[in-house]
């Protein structure tokens, strides 16, 4: 490929021109290159070295090598060797411990707020039946929370089940938007959590559903094994929800023979099997295979042995926690959409992220500094008509443990696209290294890769003191001039080094 640029661009704006992404996470725009993070490497015209493309000037009739594997080898390389001195939660230890890995961060910081919608909201992404759940999960987020080991964890469940009771109650229950009718239809033979579940993220999909059940109404193994934590009518009132979304229901018709099966997959797109543990029997599937669990399905597409039916839940394996059945239908839906829409199956693959090691005591007390020291408040949350100052006071003593600027984490974005090794450089988990807390700005340690860019932004601010590099080698760290803050040291350049922050070491007020 070749690109025409101004003769005074650098490598890195000609490549950014032709649409390749090099990671480059030092560079800001109009400032000079830092050179630090040494990941966006090229070679030129053949030689045996390789420079940063960041600082690099275009001349005309370069060859630039970019893209080979050799070039790839030493970008890899380098993103580990700041991954090596990284030290930070991508996600919170609750949401990587939660079946349906729930954005629970996130839905404190909005009850916190008071926006109950945004909240349920983000609840509703990931679960579809928050109200059951509120009362039959056995809170085993609340087991990996990190408050838990200071005094006590926040009361994630009761605070899902306090948003989707209110929502449950009210005049206008939440509704996801759906997408445009798809022309696609699909059979859900089995209306229990796992069915349920599928129902909502494939209407919101745009493809018409039916749930197939051979009881006369939804709910399964809810309304056997649960009676005593769950009212009837909360169970009612959530399959309602679902059913709301023009979901079509055939009660009393369970699957009774190999000919009926032959139907369902005749006059629907794509069929699933969310029967539960043992039904239907082998005489239904006889061209079906199975494992010593359950049905036998393709690990990504969830697809069994048969052309357009997939099964998922306890028809595939045993599953204790009815958060496990509800990851179980999203996960289903996603690859029966994926397999209507002609598109791959989701990647299932471990995705990349950086934690942190268990905190010592000491660390701990340093990561908590500054929260709220409010005790849990699990009565008031309890109780009928739960109040809403003891949801917002709750939701307060969550220790917002998750990356705030995951999203634009350019260190994530290329530890993904590299397929990184966080662990190849290191040795043993990153510390929490503390942080330095302004009234404006924060500055976390650990994350820092000493970019530079901050650096940049505070010398060119006039109210701001200005940022220092202290110490050598791995303990080399930014710091404020003595006797000064970080609001101080940033000035009003801390909002502007804030977004250029390529890891979300520097967060803002605002950024909450």
């Amino acid at each position: 490929m070749s690109v025409e640029v101004p003769h005074d661009a650098t490598v890195l704006q000609a490549a950014r021109k032709l649409g390749i992404d090099l990671p480059a996470m030092c560079s800001l725009a109009d400032h000079d290159p830092n050179t630090s993070c040494m990941c966006c490497l090229v070679r030129v015209d053949g030689s045996d070295s390789f420079v940063p493309s960041c600082a690099t000037n275009v001349r005309e009739g370069m060859q630039v090598e970019s893209e080979t594997r050799e070039v790839h080898a030493l970008r890899k390389t380098g993103i580990e060797l700041l991954l090596a001195d990284h030290a930070g939660d991508c996600h919170a230890p609750c949401q990587n411990t939660c079946p349906a890995k729930m954005d629970i961060p996130n839905m404190l910081r909005l009850v916190a707020d008071g926006d109950y919608l945004a909240a349920l909201a983000t609840v509703k992404r990931d679960i579809a039946l928050p109200a059951i759940l509120g009362r039959v999960c056995p809170e085993v987020c609340e087991q990996a929370c990190r408050r838990g080991q200071h005094d006590s964890p926040a009361a994630i469940c009761k605070i899902k089940r306090f948003v989707a009771d209110r929502d449950l109650e009210s005049s206008d229950p939440y509704r996801p938007e759906l997408s445009t009718d798809s022309g696609k239809r699909v059979a859900i033979v089995g209306a229990g959590p796992t069915g349920l579940t599928a129902a909502y993220h494939l209407r919101q999909c745009g493809h018409r559903c039916t749930l197939i059940d051979s009881a006369a109404s939804a709910g399964g193994r809810l309304q056997s094994d649960f009676a005593s934590e769950l009212p009837a009518d909360v169970l009612q009132a959530e399959v309602s929800a679902v059913l709301s979304l023009d979901v079509d229901c055939q009660w009393n018709q369970g699957l009774a023979s190999a000919a009926s099966l032959d139907v369902l997959l005749r006059d629907y797109d794509a069929v699933l099997l969310a029967t539960g543990r043992g039904t239907p029997g082998p005489d239904v599937l006889l061209d079906v295979e199975r494992t010593k669990s359950g049905l036998r399905v393709d690990a990504h597409t969830r697809m069994t042995s048969r052309e357009g039916l997939f099964a998922a839940g306890n028809a595939v394996r045993p599953y204790k926690l009815v958060v496990q059945s509800v990851a179980e239908g999203k996960l289903a839906a996603e690859c029966i959409d994926g397999w209507l829409r002609g598109a791959l199956p989701p990647d299932r693959r471990h995705a990349y992220e950086t934690r942190l090691a268990r905190l010592t005591n000491q660390e701990l007390c340093d990561f908590c500094d500054g929260a709220v020291p409010t005790p849990r408040v699990d009565g008031r949350l309890l109780s009928d008509g739960a109040s809403e100052d003891a949801a917002r006071s709750e939701a307060e003593r969550c220790l917002e443990c998750d990356c705030r600027a995951l999203a634009s984490c350019l260190l994530h974005h290329y530890a993904s696209m590299y397929d990184c090794d966080a662990q190849h450089y290191r040795g043993e988990g990153r510390r929490f290294e503390g942080r330095l807390v302004g009234n404006r700005v924060t500055l976390e340690q650990g994350k820092c890769i000493l970019c530079g860019i901050c650096v940049q932004l505070a010398a060119e601010t006039s109210d701001a003191a200005g940022l220092a590099v202290v110490h050598r080698g791995v303990d080399t760290r930014l710091a404020p001039p003595p006797g000064s803050t970080i609001d101080e040291a940033l000035g009003s350049a801390a909002s502007k080094c804030a977004e250029a922050c390529p890891t979300g070491a520097i967060i803002t007020a605002a950024g909450r």
